[in-house]
Protein backbone atom coordinates (compact mmCIF):
# COMPACT_ATOMS: atom_id res chain seq x y z
CA UNK A 1 0.00 0.00 0.00
CA UNK A 2 3.20 2.30 0.43
CA UNK A 3 4.34 2.19 -3.00
CA UNK A 4 0.65 2.90 -4.33
CA UNK A 5 0.11 5.85 -2.45
CA UNK A 6 3.35 6.88 -3.85
CA UNK A 7 2.00 6.92 -7.20
CA UNK A 8 -0.36 9.94 -6.70
CA UNK A 9 -3.82 10.22 -7.31
CA UNK A 10 -4.10 6.60 -7.80
CA UNK A 11 -7.41 4.54 -7.44
CA UNK A 12 -8.41 0.87 -7.58
CA UNK A 13 -11.17 -0.06 -10.22
CA UNK A 14 -12.26 -2.84 -11.65
CA UNK A 15 -12.77 -4.83 -15.26
CA UNK A 16 -14.32 -8.10 -15.88
CA UNK A 17 -14.26 -10.21 -19.17
CA UNK A 18 -16.46 -13.27 -18.65
CA UNK A 19 -16.18 -14.92 -15.13
CA UNK A 20 -12.94 -12.84 -14.48
CA UNK A 21 -12.82 -9.97 -12.73
CA UNK A 22 -9.82 -8.42 -13.02
CA UNK A 23 -8.55 -5.56 -10.53
CA UNK A 24 -6.71 -2.43 -11.66
CA UNK A 25 -4.60 0.72 -10.03
CA UNK A 26 -5.76 3.59 -12.91
CA UNK A 27 -3.72 7.21 -12.17
CA UNK A 28 -2.04 9.53 -13.93
CA UNK A 29 -3.88 12.18 -16.37
CA UNK A 30 -7.60 11.50 -16.48
CA UNK A 31 -7.87 13.39 -19.90
CA UNK A 32 -5.20 11.43 -21.54
CA UNK A 33 -7.29 9.18 -24.70
CA UNK A 34 -4.58 6.62 -24.79
CA UNK A 35 -3.13 5.64 -21.53
CA UNK A 36 -0.14 3.97 -20.92
CA UNK A 37 -1.07 0.10 -19.65
CA UNK A 38 1.44 -1.52 -17.72
CA UNK A 39 1.72 -5.60 -17.46
CA UNK A 40 3.65 -7.23 -14.35
CA UNK A 41 5.36 -10.80 -15.20
CA UNK A 42 4.40 -14.45 -14.20
CA UNK A 43 4.03 -14.62 -10.78
CA UNK A 44 3.84 -10.94 -10.26
CA UNK A 45 1.38 -8.21 -9.08
CA UNK A 46 -0.12 -4.97 -10.79
CA UNK A 47 2.30 -3.58 -7.91
CA UNK A 48 5.57 -4.20 -9.75
CA UNK A 49 5.19 -0.99 -12.42
CA UNK A 50 4.00 1.49 -9.41
CA UNK A 51 7.51 3.40 -9.49
CA UNK A 52 7.26 3.44 -12.81
CA UNK A 53 4.13 4.53 -13.00
CA UNK A 54 4.45 7.02 -10.34
CA UNK A 55 7.70 9.03 -13.04
CA UNK A 56 4.68 8.38 -16.21
CA UNK A 57 1.35 9.81 -14.50
CA UNK A 58 2.41 13.16 -14.57
CA UNK A 59 1.85 13.32 -18.44
CA UNK A 60 0.11 9.73 -19.34
CA UNK A 61 -2.79 8.10 -18.22
CA UNK A 62 -1.82 4.84 -16.61
CA UNK A 63 -3.74 1.29 -16.40
CA UNK A 64 -2.19 -1.45 -14.23
CA UNK A 65 -4.04 -4.60 -14.49
CA UNK A 66 -3.46 -7.67 -12.23
CA UNK A 67 -2.75 -10.39 -15.51
CA UNK A 68 -6.02 -13.00 -14.93
CA UNK A 69 -4.92 -16.05 -12.81
CA UNK A 70 -2.45 -13.69 -10.91
CA UNK A 71 -2.73 -11.81 -7.48
CA UNK A 72 -6.07 -10.59 -7.12
CA UNK A 73 -7.50 -11.21 -10.28
CA UNK A 74 -9.77 -14.40 -10.54
CA UNK A 75 -7.77 -17.76 -10.97
CA UNK A 76 -10.46 -20.71 -11.49
CA UNK A 77 -8.60 -23.72 -11.23
CA UNK A 78 -10.60 -25.45 -14.10
CA UNK A 79 -9.53 -22.85 -16.70
CA UNK A 80 -6.31 -23.30 -19.35
CA UNK A 81 -4.02 -20.06 -19.56
CA UNK A 82 -2.76 -19.34 -22.38
CA UNK A 83 -0.54 -16.66 -23.41
CA UNK A 84 -3.10 -16.18 -26.41
CA UNK A 85 -6.33 -16.65 -24.11
CA UNK A 86 -4.61 -14.10 -21.01
CA UNK A 87 -4.02 -11.39 -24.37
CA UNK A 88 -7.72 -12.25 -25.24
CA UNK A 89 -9.15 -11.26 -21.66
CA UNK A 90 -7.45 -8.64 -20.93
CA UNK A 91 -8.44 -6.96 -24.54
CA UNK A 92 -11.96 -7.55 -23.62
CA UNK A 93 -11.67 -6.02 -19.74
CA UNK A 94 -9.87 -2.98 -21.33
CA UNK A 95 -12.19 -2.31 -24.67
CA UNK A 96 -14.00 0.19 -22.40
CA UNK A 97 -11.89 1.97 -20.77
CA UNK A 98 -9.73 2.35 -23.76
CA UNK A 99 -12.06 3.60 -26.66
CA UNK A 100 -9.28 4.72 -28.18
CA UNK A 101 -6.73 2.48 -28.17
CA UNK A 102 -3.56 2.49 -25.43
CA UNK A 103 0.30 2.25 -25.26
CA UNK A 104 1.29 -1.27 -24.60
CA UNK A 105 4.08 -2.13 -21.65
CA UNK A 106 4.94 -5.84 -20.69
CA UNK A 107 7.53 -7.07 -18.32
CA UNK A 108 8.13 -11.12 -19.12
CA UNK A 109 5.03 -13.02 -19.46
CA UNK A 110 3.31 -9.43 -19.50
CA UNK A 111 5.66 -8.88 -22.52
CA UNK A 112 4.19 -11.82 -24.34
CA UNK A 113 0.57 -11.05 -23.53
CA UNK A 114 1.21 -7.40 -24.67
CA UNK A 115 2.92 -8.98 -27.93
CA UNK A 116 -0.07 -10.77 -28.53
CA UNK A 117 -2.46 -7.87 -28.16
CA UNK A 118 -0.77 -5.87 -30.60
CA UNK A 119 -0.86 -8.46 -33.09
CA UNK A 120 -4.41 -9.57 -32.82
CA UNK A 121 -6.03 -6.36 -32.27
CA UNK A 122 -3.14 -4.24 -34.02
CA UNK A 123 -6.08 -0.90 -34.93
CA UNK A 124 -6.22 -0.36 -30.39
CA UNK A 125 -2.55 -0.60 -29.84
CA UNK A 126 -0.26 2.15 -30.72
CA UNK A 127 2.64 1.42 -29.18
CA UNK A 128 5.08 -1.30 -27.59
CA UNK A 129 7.64 -1.72 -24.87
CA UNK A 130 8.94 -5.00 -24.34
CA UNK A 131 10.72 -5.21 -21.00
CA UNK A 132 12.30 -8.69 -20.50
CA UNK A 133 9.28 -10.30 -22.56
CA UNK A 134 8.45 -13.85 -23.05
CA UNK A 135 6.43 -15.18 -26.26
CA UNK A 136 9.48 -16.72 -28.08
CA UNK A 137 12.10 -19.59 -28.75
CA UNK A 138 15.25 -19.01 -26.93
CA UNK A 139 18.10 -18.78 -29.69
CA UNK A 140 20.22 -19.16 -25.98
CA UNK A 141 19.12 -21.01 -23.16
CA UNK A 142 18.75 -18.86 -20.30
CA UNK A 143 20.15 -19.71 -16.47
CA UNK A 144 16.15 -20.85 -15.62
CA UNK A 145 16.07 -22.91 -18.57
CA UNK A 146 19.02 -24.79 -17.82
CA UNK A 147 17.94 -24.89 -14.10
CA UNK A 148 14.02 -26.94 -15.46
CA UNK A 149 16.35 -29.16 -17.89
CA UNK A 150 17.97 -30.11 -14.81
CA UNK A 151 14.96 -30.92 -12.84
CA UNK A 152 15.03 -27.85 -10.64
CA UNK A 153 12.32 -25.09 -11.06
CA UNK A 154 12.97 -21.83 -9.09
CA UNK A 155 9.73 -20.68 -9.02
CA UNK A 156 8.61 -23.43 -7.30
CA UNK A 157 9.42 -22.67 -3.61
CA UNK A 158 8.79 -24.88 -1.21
CA UNK A 159 8.64 -22.44 2.25
CA UNK A 160 8.95 -18.95 3.14
CA UNK A 161 12.50 -19.42 4.25
CA UNK A 162 13.23 -19.97 -0.20
CA UNK A 163 11.58 -16.86 -1.12
CA UNK A 164 14.39 -14.40 -0.72
CA UNK A 165 17.25 -16.62 -3.12
CA UNK A 166 13.78 -16.77 -5.63
CA UNK A 167 13.90 -12.74 -5.70
CA UNK A 168 18.15 -13.19 -5.80
CA UNK A 169 17.86 -15.06 -9.18
CA UNK A 170 15.13 -13.50 -10.74
CA UNK A 171 16.75 -9.49 -9.56
CA UNK A 172 20.12 -8.79 -10.22
CA UNK A 173 19.53 -5.63 -8.00
CA UNK A 174 16.97 -6.16 -5.07
CA UNK A 175 15.74 -3.56 -3.42
CA UNK A 176 15.65 -2.91 0.04
CA UNK A 177 13.09 -4.82 1.64
CA UNK A 178 12.08 -4.42 5.21
CA UNK A 179 11.74 -7.92 6.87
CA UNK A 180 7.64 -7.70 7.68
CA UNK A 181 7.44 -7.18 4.01
CA UNK A 182 9.18 -9.66 2.87
CA UNK A 183 7.89 -12.40 5.06
CA UNK A 184 4.37 -11.24 3.73
CA UNK A 185 5.45 -11.54 0.27
CA UNK A 186 7.18 -14.87 0.58
CA UNK A 187 3.51 -16.50 2.42
CA UNK A 188 1.50 -14.79 -0.49
CA UNK A 189 3.76 -16.36 -2.85
CA UNK A 190 4.29 -19.70 -1.35
CA UNK A 191 0.50 -20.02 -1.22
CA UNK A 192 0.13 -19.95 -4.90
CA UNK A 193 2.79 -22.64 -5.73
CA UNK A 194 -0.38 -24.79 -6.81
CA UNK A 195 -1.45 -22.08 -9.16
CA UNK A 196 1.72 -21.25 -9.85
CA UNK A 197 3.04 -24.68 -11.02
CA UNK A 198 -0.92 -24.82 -13.03
CA UNK A 199 0.28 -21.67 -15.18
CA UNK A 200 3.84 -22.52 -15.78
CA UNK A 201 2.46 -26.31 -17.44
CA UNK A 202 0.42 -25.19 -19.51
CA UNK A 203 2.63 -21.81 -20.84
CA UNK A 204 4.93 -24.56 -21.31
CA UNK A 205 2.55 -27.16 -22.93
CA UNK A 206 1.50 -24.20 -25.17
CA UNK A 207 5.15 -23.38 -26.61
CA UNK A 208 3.93 -20.44 -28.19
CA UNK A 209 6.60 -18.32 -30.35
CA UNK A 210 5.53 -15.73 -32.02
CA UNK A 211 8.58 -15.38 -34.07
CA UNK A 212 7.38 -15.85 -37.67
CA UNK A 213 4.69 -13.21 -36.98
CA UNK A 214 7.01 -10.50 -35.52
CA UNK A 215 6.80 -8.64 -39.30
CA UNK A 216 3.08 -7.80 -38.52
CA UNK A 217 3.89 -5.50 -35.50
CA UNK A 218 4.20 -1.92 -37.08
CA UNK A 219 3.90 0.30 -33.86
CA UNK A 220 6.49 2.06 -32.51
CA UNK A 221 8.67 -0.77 -30.50
CA UNK A 222 11.42 -0.63 -27.42
CA UNK A 223 13.19 -3.87 -26.50
CA UNK A 224 14.34 -2.87 -22.81
CA UNK A 225 16.80 -5.64 -21.23
CA UNK A 226 18.86 -6.35 -18.52
CA UNK A 227 22.32 -8.00 -19.20
CA UNK A 228 22.14 -10.32 -16.62
CA UNK A 229 18.77 -11.69 -17.10
CA UNK A 230 18.60 -14.94 -15.81
CA UNK A 231 15.46 -16.17 -16.61
CA UNK A 232 15.00 -14.84 -20.15
CA UNK A 233 18.39 -14.74 -22.57
CA UNK A 234 19.25 -11.43 -23.82
CA UNK A 235 19.42 -13.40 -27.50
CA UNK A 236 15.24 -13.16 -27.15
CA UNK A 237 15.70 -9.37 -27.01
CA UNK A 238 17.87 -9.42 -29.93
CA UNK A 239 14.91 -11.79 -31.94
CA UNK A 240 12.37 -9.63 -30.80
CA UNK A 241 14.22 -6.29 -31.99
CA UNK A 242 15.43 -8.21 -35.48
CA UNK A 243 12.31 -9.21 -36.13
CA UNK A 244 10.04 -6.12 -35.84
CA UNK A 245 11.12 -3.26 -38.02
CA UNK A 246 10.37 -0.07 -36.50
CA UNK A 247 12.10 -1.37 -33.17
CA UNK A 248 15.25 -0.47 -30.89
CA UNK A 249 16.73 -2.09 -28.77
CA UNK A 250 18.38 -0.90 -25.45
CA UNK A 251 20.44 -3.27 -23.33
CA UNK A 252 21.12 -1.90 -19.13
CA UNK A 253 24.10 -3.13 -17.88
CA UNK A 254 24.03 -4.97 -14.73
CA UNK A 255 20.22 -5.60 -14.35
CA UNK A 256 18.59 -8.66 -14.22
CA UNK A 257 14.74 -9.74 -14.73
CA UNK A 258 12.61 -6.69 -14.12
CA UNK A 259 13.87 -3.36 -14.94
CA UNK A 260 11.15 -1.76 -13.34
CA UNK A 261 12.22 -2.40 -10.43
CA UNK A 262 15.64 -2.50 -10.36
CA UNK A 263 15.91 0.79 -13.03
CA UNK A 264 13.07 2.39 -12.59
CA UNK A 265 14.46 5.83 -13.91
CA UNK A 266 15.74 4.36 -17.20
CA UNK A 267 12.58 2.45 -17.96
CA UNK A 268 10.49 5.51 -17.29
CA UNK A 269 12.56 7.43 -19.74
CA UNK A 270 12.51 4.61 -22.53
CA UNK A 271 8.86 4.32 -21.84
CA UNK A 272 8.38 7.51 -22.26
CA UNK A 273 10.29 8.07 -25.71
CA UNK A 274 8.43 5.79 -27.16
CA UNK A 275 5.33 6.61 -26.01
CA UNK A 276 6.35 10.08 -27.61
CA UNK A 277 6.96 8.56 -30.96
CA UNK A 278 3.65 7.07 -31.34
CA UNK A 279 1.46 10.16 -30.61
CA UNK A 280 3.56 12.04 -33.39
CA UNK A 281 2.96 9.31 -35.53
CA UNK A 282 -0.82 9.68 -34.56
CA UNK A 283 -0.94 13.72 -34.94
CA UNK A 284 1.29 13.41 -38.36
CA UNK A 285 4.05 15.17 -37.12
Amino acid sequence: MAARRRLGRVRPAHARSGRFEIPLLVGGRSDDPRPVVLLHGFSDTKDSFVDVARGLGRSHGLILPDLPGFSEASQPMDHRYTIGELARLLADALRERCPEGMHLVGNSLGGAVAAAMTLEYPERVHSLTLVAATGLRMPVPSALQRHIQAGHNPFVVQDEQGYPAFLRFVLERVPPIPGPLMRVMARRFVARRAMNEKILAELIEDDLDLTDRLGEIEVPTMVLWGDRDRLIDLSVGRAYHEGIADSRLVVLHGIGHCPQVEAPRVTIRRIAQTVARAERRIQGV
